[in-house]
């Protein structure tokens, strides 16, 4: 009798195990929580480049460098002995620009002596070709190259008792002419091109928050990487320096960024290239609670029905996760107690519509669900929830735009300093899951270029 006993409870409790569900369903479901996971902490950046461009035209170097030459040139021995020379400048300095190289045409007048014996002056030409380079110290030098000269010279030319052929003469003053024409012109260059000090002043500008937009509290924040140096362009008589400033570049709404320490001009880096565009990020940041005020009436004391069975949303909860949204729903009817989701938020910038995907339930509600209320793993629920959990940023987008189109019109920097661009187009580039909000960040895209007036 005592065996037949022990045979029955066992029966009765291997029913219990295998269906829980015929007497649990009364029962409240209480998952934990979703275990806490990493936030990733910031989102991608992208560098941006502010273009300084720095301009002459061959007339300018041309015109400063005829108010410098002086018009003794060289006065002194020869490789002759006995043979004394006098190069006198005798006319403007004509320089063209081609090739990246500047052309140099130095009208000279020269004449020779020996002894009590002297020449009349003989005008003649010489031709240079000169390249600036730029060390990454911000030191600018000048290499010249003899050409030789543009005139038909006579080849002998007699001096008191002497034969002389003045090419060779002449050729063999040119090192210290083209010494004396180097280190000016250098100089000059440098005059023109006060690469450093612009440049710095663009470097320390940049480091400070400008204001964009004071009804909008909108502040544009750059953050300067390092400064690249395209080499010299010379072509169709125009000279160009191209320097650009890598930078983050951010617009901010609220009150006034910190700026941070100054940091020094850094040396310059020598490129071959470098890619001109000037990005600037707009962060549109959603908040949890816009978001459950967007999705309760939607879904808060709604009904849905699975299998015959419903349930009825009474309380809803939003939360970040790691990467994931996590969605805790309170429900009654059929099934009472606490369900949590997790989803994928996505943007789409083609619509700028904030949804999410990949809704389903977290593990623990999962597992839970199958031992006591499989009916619901199936019903609409999920489907429901990623239908109401989207919103449309085209507003929000649209005044970051114009904010930003506005930053790249015209601002002015310092006195006389203004950086002005164009904006081309409106690029997605990162969301990030955080504590209390979900950020997304696009970048308008355009040309940048710092003028100085």
């Amino acid at each position: 009798m005592i065996s037949r006993r022990r045979a029955l409870a066992l029966v009765v409790l291997s029913l219990f195990a295998v269906t829980p569900c015929s007497f649990a369903d009364n029962k409240p479901l209480t998952p934990e929580r979703p275990r806490d996971e990493a936030f990733r902490a910031v989102l991608k950046r992208e560098t941006s480049t502010l273009n300084v461009p720095i301009e002459a035209s061959t007339d300018e170097i041309a015109r400063v460098l005829n108010q410098t030459i002086r018009k003794d040139l060289y006065k002194g021995s020869t490789r002759t002995r006995g043979l004394t020379a006098d190069v006198v400048r005798n006319g403007p300095i004509v320089i063209g620009a081609a090739d990246n190289y500047l052309y140099v045409t130095l009208p000279v007048a020269m004449s020779l002596g020996y002894g009590m014996f002297e020449t009349q002056a003989i005008p003649l030409k010489l031709k240079f070709k000169a390249r600036a380079v730029i060390t990454p110290d911000w030191r600018l030098h000048a290499e010249i190259y003899y050409l030789g000269l543009s005139d038909l010279l006579r080849e002998d030319v007699g001096i008191g008792p002497l034969s002389l052929k003045p090419r060779s003469i002449v050729e063999g003053l040119i090192q210290p002419v083209q010494r004396v024409l180097s280190d000016l012109l250098a100089q000059k260059i440098n005059e023109l091109f006060p690469l450093k000090a612009q440049v710095a002043k663009v470097w320390n500008t940049a480091q400070k928050p400008v204001l964009l937009d004071k009804s909008y509290n909108a502040w544009l924040k750059l953050t300067p990487q390092e400064v690249m140096l395209y080499p010299l362009y010379a072509q169709n008589n125009r000279v160009r320096l191209s320097v650009g400033i890598s930078t983050f570049a951010e617009l901010v709404v609220g009150p006034e960024p910190a700026a941070p320490p100054l940091l020094p001009l850094p040396n310059l880096k020598l490129v071959n290239s470098f890619d001109k565009t000037f990005r600037i990020a707009l962060n549109a940041d959603l908040f949890y609670k816009d978001l459950r005020s967007v999705a309760s009436p939607l879904l808060l004391d709604k009904r849905f029905d699975s299998d015959g069975k419903s349930i009825v949303i009474k309380d809803l909860d939003l939360y970040g996760n790691g990467d994931k949204l996590v969605v805790k729903l309170v429900t009654q009817g059929s099934l009472d107690g606490v369900i949590y989701l997790t989803a994928k938020p996505v943007f789409n910038p083609q619509t700028n519509i904030f949804s999410v995907e990949d809704v389903d339930f977290d593990m623990q509600t999962s597992s839970l669900l199958m031992r006591t209320a499989d009916w619901f793993l199936h019903g609409t629920i999920r489907g429901m929830i990623q239908e109401r959990l989207n919103m449309d940023l085209t507003r929000q987008l649209e005044q970051s735009r114009r904010m930003a189109g506005k930053a790249l019109a015209r601002v002015q920097l310092m006195e006389r300093v203004f950086l002005k661009g164009d904006i081309t187009n409106l690029r997605f580039n990162d969301v990030i899951v955080q504590q209390d909000r979900i950020s997304i960040q696009v970048y308008t895209e355009g040309e940048s270029a710092i003028l100085f007036q």
